[in-house]
């Protein structure tokens, strides 16, 4: 992967209250709910998890799938805290996702839209996730597009990897078949966030 930050930037839990607010004064994006019907194609209902959720609609997305039970984390409290109040169906908690503390093989489902890019260690968040997820579960991921490409296009104080194809399968590839697809806005060129996206589900095998 490449670098594009030199620190973490502006990763930190204050920073996504403020995210938070923004975003709920804007309302939901219609980018960002193409994104998360994609992230859930594969679910066929259990338990899952929305790592990173902020104010994902995932969770509440996945309940209209038979015998559900769904689960938010982030680092957020403003955000969980609100997300808990507006969707009391979904079981959000304050978690870190390098250690979610969750048993073995919990989840059947997990969902990190737009997270990876964030970590400083994307590598220990696969190791987290393959440790929670159920064997021949999914996590279903997503992420820029090389965005090393056009730095800043999407998030420049905030953005840590530039990440590929290549990057995704090889981190990936240890633990299971890996399903790979790239999206771009039906909105572009009009669309401000029109940056290439990568969808990508691995099976644990």
């Amino acid at each position: 992967m490449k670098r594009l930050l030199d620190g973490i930037g502006q990763n930190s839990p204050e920073e996504y209250d403020r995210i938070f607010k923004v975003r709920q004064e804007r309302g939901v994006d219609s980018q960002d709910l193409r994104r998360w019907k994609l992230l859930l194609k594969k679910f066929k209902g259990g338990i899952i998890l929305d790592a990173g959720c902020l104010d994902s609609l995932v969770p509440v997305m996945a309940l209209k799938k038979p015998r559900t039970v769904a689960w938010g984390i982030d680092t957020s409290k403003t955000a969980i805290q609100e997300m808990q109040n507006k969707y009391p169906q979904v079981k959000y908690m304050v978690k870190n996702v390098y250690d979610t503390q969750f048993p073995d093989g919990y989840f059947d489902y997990i969902v990190a839209g737009e997270l990876i890019e964030h970590l400083e260690s994307p590598e220990r968040f696969f190791k987290e996730a393959m440790r929670i997820l159920a064997k021949d579960g999914t996590l279903a991921i997503s992420t820029p597009l090389e965005e090393e490409k056009e730095f800043g296009a999407v998030d420049a104080h905030r953005h840590i990897w530039s990440v590929s194809v290549e990057n995704i399968t090889k981190m990936l590839k240890v633990y299971g078949k890996i399903q790979i697809r790239i999206i771009g806005s039906e909105f572009f060129p009009k669309y401000k966030y029109h940056w290439k996206s990568i969808i990508a589900f691995v099976t644990k095998k």
